[in-house]
């Protein structure tokens, strides 16, 4: 009797471990702030948990700042269709809430493309929560 307790204790922790490993998203990002860059992408990762940009933004003084922001994971971005909207090579403007920590890391807000649509991802609207 005491092994089988002990055997569902340790079941339950362990599948309570992937939502104690989930994170708020105002603990890493100031959604409060907006930081805005204009840079080449460099890479498109259409991943899980969190879909992730990467970014090549040159300063005034021609060194380069390598930026990543993030979003939604994969299936609400495909949803989106939003899959094979990124092209690398091209430029995009791009608004993000800064990482608390102060990379060049963020939560993007908008993208605006080359052509000069600009697509929402994120907005603090507490009646529609579905941000991508």
């Amino acid at each position: 009797m005491r092994l089988r307790t002990y055997g569902l204790a340790i079941a339950l922790l362990l599948g309570a471990m992937p939502a104690l490993a989930h994170h708020a998203l105002q603990a890493e990002f100031d959604t409060t702030k907006r930081v805005e860059f204009t840079g080449v992408l460099t890479r498109f990762a259409l991943i899980n948990p969190h879909t992730r940009w990467f970014f090549d933004v040159k300063k005034p003084d021609g060194t380069i700042d390598k930026w990543e922001v993030s979003a939604a994971g994969a299936g609400p971005i495909r949803q989106a269709g939003l899959a094979r909207a990124f092209k690398v090579g091209d430029t995009y403007k791009v608004s993000a809430a800064p990482a608390r920590n102060g990379s060049h890391s963020g939560r993007v807000v908008d993208f605006k493309f080359p052509d000069g649509r600009v697509i929402l991802l994120y907005h603090e609207n507490p009646d529609n929560p579905n941000d991508l």
